[in-house]
């Protein structure tokens, strides 16, 4: 990625196809031991990363897929009361959280995200 740490620079043995590392301790890994990576950053991933998988980038839901998110959260049951009772404040919800993000993309100040929203709505149901 594109931090000015590096801190997947200790991945690159591990994501290599041959596994061997390239640091002087020359580590080799088993078939045997070999484990899937998901990687999550807030970076743009550098050409040596993204050639090693697939990157899957999402990009902002908008509000009827935030009321299908909420609705899905709250249950998979058709006949759920507390799902239906709630199901007219999904959308003036998604509406208020997409207010509030355009607010943070206008300053440049990111600091509510998804897992607030999610958050807020298994608040509601539970």
């Amino acid at each position: 990625e594109d931090s000015p740490n590096l801190p997947l620079k200790a991945l690159h043995p591990l994501l290599e196809d041959g596994t061997e590392g390239g640091d002087d301790s020359q580590q080799v890994i088993d078939r045997q031991q070999r484990v899937a990576f998901i990687g999550i950053s807030n970076w743009a991933l550098d050409p040596a990363k993204m050639n090693r998988g697939v990157m899957v980038t999402r990009g902002d839901p908008d509000e009827d897929e935030l009321k299908l998110s909420a609705r899905g959260i709250c249950s998979n049951r058709v006949d759920d009361p507390v799902k239906e009772r709630l199901d007219p404040y999904f959308r003036p919800l998604a509406a208020a959280y997409k207010n509030i993000c355009e607010e943070q993309d206008r300053r440049k100040r990111a600091f509510f995200g998804l897992r607030d929203f999610y958050s807020l709505i298994k608040m509601l149901y539970w």
